[in-house]
Order: C-alpha cells, then structure tokens, then sequence
C-alpha cells in the first residue's frame, strides 16, 4: 500500500467515525471538533493524543482526550450516551 492510499484509508475511517459518532450523540448534541492536543511546539507542550468535543443544546461542551482520534469521538459519544441519554430518533448505522 502507498503512503496516498494509507492516508486515503485513513481519511475514510476518520470520516466514518465522526459519522458513526454524530449519529451517537442525544438529542441537541453535536460534533464541534477534534484536534490535536498540543498546545505548543515546545518539548513539554506537545502530545500525541486527540481531544473530540461535543456541543449541547444549551451550549455547554463536553471533550474526550484519547491517543487517536477513532477513540476520541467514541469515547465522547458513550459518554454522553451514558450520561445524556440516547437520542430517540438517531440511528447508528
């Protein structure tokens, strides 16, 4: 496999992950970002984790730290399903 067709896949699996976690979330809830969690290009300030938020209705934020970003986003939905509820009229497909 090419380093174009790893990055490819990669994209696709990111893509279906944010879909699959979006779907997840309750009701009012939606997917803000995901970034890395650096916060800087110091030694001490750099971090190989990812860090998945979520916005609710009433604008409160939720986040997620993980070592990758597949992780993040599920991590984050299941949190707030637990916590949360599921939403009624979701589908997780």
């Amino acid at each position: 496999m090419t380093d174009d067709a790893t990055a490819e896949a990669t994209s696709d699996d990111l893509t279906a992950a944010w879909h699959h976690a979006q779907a997840r979330l309750p009701a009012g809830w939606t997917l803000d970002s995901l970034r890395c969690a650096s916060t800087g290009l110091g030694a001490g300030q750099r971090s190989d984790d990812w860090i998945a938020v979520a916005v609710g209705p009433d604008g409160q934020e939720r986040s997620r730290r993980a070592p990758d970003p597949v992780t993040a986003l599920s991590g984050l939905a299941a949190s707030l399903e637990s916590s949360v509820g599921p939403d009624p009229e979701s589908r997780v497909i």
